[in-house]
């Protein structure tokens, strides 16, 4: 078994991450900016939690948590300007560190397409891949589609004022976190040169038609309202860059997993006779 160090291992997909490798005997560490309390949701038991700012952090205090690992998975995230600053900064600090320590392998958690758009995000994404493919750690880049997780975000934030911006023309292929840890974990075992793997959920579908799926579910309404995809994010999504359709991976569907989160089900009251109840036509 090998000794681990997950970057960001707090976060939605740092921790499943961590569960799945303390699940398969991996010795296993966490480096985020504040350590959870037990028994807090990210909390996963037998990490060996640390607490470091790695945009702040000082040169060599990285190697300190370093010591004694075997390989390093990269799950650092955030859409803020910061944390897009910090994709880039803290690669440059952890490769740096790794070559110190002799890492024998970093995989990278990143996006579908992520190198085909001109959205902020994405672009510091890709930044963040090309230090570790730059460095002479070998690394493997595990990118994949939106997360179920996100796509709840959105819904149930924006029907709040019951209107949800959509689209029939920007296709989405989520998949369920519980999906793609393993397969992060896997790629610690890579052996030879740099790889990108890229993987997406079971289904594809349009943002109108996962919208409306939620909504006749919970049995909320909203009014469904077209967008045009004339922004960055937008022309990510309408090229298609985003999906992974040969490369599927995991069972679960939305409607599937909306019933084992917790999503409330429909509610009993019909809503028949509301004028922005979803049409499935």
């Amino acid at each position: 078994m090998s000794t681990v160090l997950v970057i960001g291992g707090t976060g939605l997909i740092g921790r499943a991450v961590a569960a799945e490798a303390v699940r398969r005997g991996h010795a296993v560490r966490s480096l985020s900016r504040r350590v959870p309390a037990s028994g807090a949701a990210e909390y996963v038991e037998g990490v060996d939690y640390r607490e470091c700012d790695l945009y702040k952090s000082k040169p060599g205090e990285i190697d300190a948590h370093l010591d004694g690992v075997d390989a390093v998975i990269d799950c650092v995230n955030g859409v803020s300007h910061v944390a897009q600053a910090v994709f880039r900064v803290s690669a440059a600090q952890l490769t740096d560190a790794a070559m110190r320590a002799n890492i024998s392998r970093a995989v990278v958690v990143s996006d579908v397409g992520c190198d085909q758009s001109d959205f902020a995000y994405y672009e510091a994404k890709t930044d963040q891949e090309g230090v570790y493919l730059d460095s002479r750690i070998p690394t493997t880049v595990v990118r994949f589609t939106v997360l179920y997780e996100q796509m709840l975000e959105h819904v149930t934030t924006a029907a709040r004022y019951r209107i949800i911006p959509t689209s029939s023309r920007a296709r989405l292929q989520p998949i369920d976190v519980a999906d793609i840890a393993p397969l992060i974990v896997d790629a610690i075992d890579d052996e030879g040169e740099d790889t990108i793997r890229s993987y997406g959920g079971p289904e594809i579908g349009t943002v109108r038609e996962f919208t409306q799926q939620w909504l006749q579910y919970t049995g909320r309404s909203a009014l469904l309202l077209p967008v045009p995809l004339i922004t960055a994010i937008g022309r990510y999504l309408r090229s298609g860059v985003n999906l992974a359709p040969n490369s599927r991976a995991g069972t679960i569907t939305w409607q599937q997993w909306l019933a084992q989160s917790g999503t409330p089900p429909q509610a009993s009251a019909s809503c028949a006779g509301d004028p922005h109840a979803p049409r499935t036509a």
